[in-house]
């Protein structure tokens, strides 16, 4: 990258709650880490993250999103950080010193993202405080949420746990559209993201279907603005 004008109009293409996050992180940047940065943009579903290999990359995200997949024994699968808006990943382990990555991250949508090499990145984030607090500051309030969720999460049964996927997913997806939302999930995914298996998901999404909290329509999934309001107020109470 050529300079900070180039690296201004970059994350002028983020939303604007993260564009701001990224203004005020990159406010202090100097020219010399700039220009080691590169942009590129991810495809939905293309890994730019594995597990177990050298952490010598920090990802900037600038639009998208991106998921997390932590691969267990017996070939059970974890997904996590499917609605969690990441401004940077990659960084977890240059702060706690580990050489490699620990999860692997994918895009979850087309994400166009920073690049920056793990070394230049805890280079500059040491002496620029600024750049520093903000990133601690949403690390923490990161893990408190997440920490606070996987504690209500662990009490839930099938159904809830649908009803909360689809609820975020609508809100990450739908924002403020007045459109159906097409959940384009298997039932071996939902399955693995709840953490019960096929047919007690199938039985939570009958249950849910026969409420007409989703639709069913052509095999997929479907929720409208006002069967997501339902499932909100049935989740916040």
């Amino acid at each position: 990258m050529n300079s900070k004008q180039e690296l201004e109009n970059i994350i002028r293409k983020a939303e604007r709650k993260r564009y701001e996050y990224l203004k005020a992180m990159f406010r202090y940047v100097p020219d010399a880490i700039v220009k080691q940065m590169s942009y590129r943009q991810f495809k939905k579903d293309e890994y730019m993250i594995y597990a177990k290999t050298p952490c010598d990359t920090i990802y900037v995200i600038v639009s998208g999103d991106v998921a997390g997949v932590d691969y267990q024994k017996q070939g059970h699968v974890y997904y996590f950080l499917d609605f969690v808006r990441m401004p940077v990943v990659g960084d977890f382990e240059v702060f706690g010193d580990i050489s490699e990555y620990t999860v692997s991250i994918y895009a979850a949508q087309d994400t166009g993202t920073l690049l920056l090499p793990a070394a230049s990145y805890l280079q500059w984030i040491q002496n620029d405080e600024n750049a520093l607090f903000l990133r601690i500051r949403n690390i923490i309030s990161m893990l408190t949420l997440e920490q606070k969720s996987e504690r209500e999460y662990l009490f839930m049964n099938c159904r809830e746990r649908l009803i909360r996927y689809f609820v975020s997913s609508y809100e990450n997806q739908m924002q403020d559209s007045c459109d159906k939302y097409r959940l384009d999930k298997t039932q071996l995914e939902l399955s693995d993201r709840t953490g019960y298996n096929i047919r007690s998901v199938q039985r939570g999404i009958a249950s849910l279907e026969k409420e007409e909290l989703i639709s069913i329509e052509n095999g997929k999934i479907m929720i409208s603005k006002e069967q997501f309001l339902r499932m909100k107020q049935y989740e916040d109470e």
